[in-house]
């Protein structure tokens, strides 16, 4: 009832000294006196104040009015204390004095500087902001761990807590599923014409020019896979150094391949190592050597092999001294290629062929060459059931344009029982003059032929031994080309198709003299 009085009393608007030094000291009395209030606390609109506060105000439909200022009258309170609550009606905030500065209430608006985990109204950019105001980084949280970092050198690191550019991100940890480090996707639509998307854009421009400065717009390096791939392009078109590539790649500019050294030895070289290299210099024999296989093809991957050496270098068709599948086919009918001295092989490699494919082949045989070129043949070659002529595996010799050569050899040769047995002939480059004449004698039985164009069929082996005999055939002559390179190339066949074979046997040659 006292409280209920006190109330009344203060409630009328006498404005006697008297009458609020009276009030005063009734409250002072209540509460020295009052059981409600024998504990220190004091209730307002309630005769059971909570224990937990001092003063209870205690309303449903009533607020408590704190005092009210400007900003320029609460930075002139002299010592305020800790924890003063006044409302800035300037900034229309609430703030307390921390002992050292005026802070504000959190609050929904951008006036107090405040954020809320459901958004802020009534910011303004450049005033509003998050983050700090000295020197240290802002860091975020999930799980109480860092997960990204904006260091006060303005740089972004998602995953590491050193970023080292303005944006870094580090993927880490054991992944048991398929995993992207960075992923960017776009797939905005539009119905507007002549514009442009772009998934990712890259842009490395701006003067870089100091001492070995170098400006890279991309780097990408992927190493430690079973498999690895720095890059894989699905779905359209390549360009390098222009916007609208018409191929699946294509290039506007030249196209270098770094080469790589493979020392070759003397003789046969079998399954030779050339790693990831597409152009190959040849360097090492310091005699004649062969290229019989190469490891290490995969499908599509080029190669061109060098010759270096003033050696002459054979690429063996089909060498059987080399595993299958990195055996060369010189997809043509002569067999081997031989380079006399410095010259170069391009191939391609075929998975449905599992075999080095050559698609051309050139030598620097030039009007300066000298010297002799001898072939012979290593080992024995048959042809039964055929009268068409074919390219010899091993007795051709390479000729430049407009260059003259003495040609001769020898021809070892087994025949079968019951007529002529073979024929033989020459093919020369387009535009050869070809004077070659050949002959054989065998007991008496005598042949011999002039061969004066290319293709020549004349020339026939006319015997009739009692049983399968060997004969020698011997020829010699000259050849001079036109304007086109190419090679003096023995061929022969059966005169008359039988199932038995002929054979010219190992040991067979063919000798070219350059004559100036």
């Amino acid at each position: 009832m006292f409280m209920e009085y006190l109330r009344s009393f203060l409630g009328k608007k006498s404005q006697l000294p008297g009458q609020i030094a009276l009030a005063l000291l009734a409250i002072l009395l209540f509460v020295k006196i009052s059981p409600v209030v024998a504990q220190n606390r004091v209730g307002l609109g309630t005769v059971t104040p909570s224990t937990s506060a001092i003063l209870d105000l205690t309303s449903a439909n009533t607020g408590m009015l704190v005092p009210r200022m400007s900003t320029v009258a609460k930075l002139a309170i002299v010592s305020p204390a800790t924890g003063l609550i006044v409302y800035d009606n300037t900034l229309n905030t609430f703030y307390y004095y921390n002992s050292t500065a005026w802070v504000p209430f959190v609050s929904s608006s951008g006036a107090s500087g405040g954020w809320q985990t459901v958004g802020n109204a009534g910011t303004t950019a450049g005033t509003n902001f998050v983050g700090t105001t000295d020197a240290q980084d802002m860091i975020f949280k999930t799980n109480a761990t860092e997960g990204m970092r904006l260091t006060t050198g303005w740089n972004l690191g998602v995953g590491t807590t050193t970023p080292t550019s303005i944006l870094h991100t580090v993927a880490s940890g054991a992944k048991i599923l398929n995993y992207t480090g960075n992923l960017l996707t776009n797939t905005a639509t539009s119905s507007t014409a002549s514009i442009t998307k772009y998934g990712t854009e890259v842009l490395s421009t701006g003067t870089w020019n100091g001492t070995s400065a170098t400006n890279i717009g991309l780097h990408v390096n992927a190493t430690g896979g079973t498999t690895t791939y720095s890059g894989v392009l699905e779905g359209g078109n390549v360009g390098v150094n222009t916007t609208t590539p018409a191929t699946f790649v294509d290039v506007a500019g030249d196209i270098s391949t770094r080469s790589s050294t493979f020392t070759a030895a003397n003789g046969t070289n079998n399954d030779i190592a050339i790693g990831t290299s597409s152009f190959v210099r040849l360097v090492g024999p310091s005699a004649a050597y062969t290229i019989a296989g190469i490891a290490g093809g995969v499908d599509g991957k080029t190669l061109t092999l060098f010759n270096s050496t003033t050696q002459t270098i054979t690429i063996a068709n089909e060498n059987a001294s080399s595993t299958a599948a990195n055996r060369i086919t010189t997809l043509s009918s002569q067999g081997d290629i031989v380079i006399a001295g410095k010259g170069g092989v391009d191939m391609i490699y075929s998975a449905a062929d599992s075999r080095w494919l050559v698609i051309a082949s050139a030598t620097t045989i030039s009007s300066t060459t000298t010297g002799t070129i001898i072939k012979r043949k290593s080992a024995d070659e048959s042809v039964n059931n055929s009268t068409t002529l074919q390219n010899d595996n091993e007795l051709f010799l390479p000729m430049a344009a407009n260059d003259s050569m003495q040609v001769e050899g020898y021809i070892d040769a087994q025949g079968f029982s019951g007529g002529k047995d073979f024929k033989i002939s020459f093919s020369v480059p387009t535009g050869a003059t070809l004077n070659i004449y050949a002959n054989w004698n065998r007991e008496g039985d005598v042949g011999q032929a002039v061969f004066k164009a290319t293709g020549d069929a004349s020339g026939t082996i006319d015997y009739n031994p009692v049983a399968p005999l060997e004969q020698g055939v011997i020829f010699f002559g000259t050849v001079v080309t036109g304007n086109t390179a190419g090679n003096v190339q023995l061929t022969w066949a059966q005169y008359s198709a039988s199932t038995t074979s002929n054979t010219f046997k190992a040991g067979s040659y063919i000798q070219g003299t350059y004559i100036r």
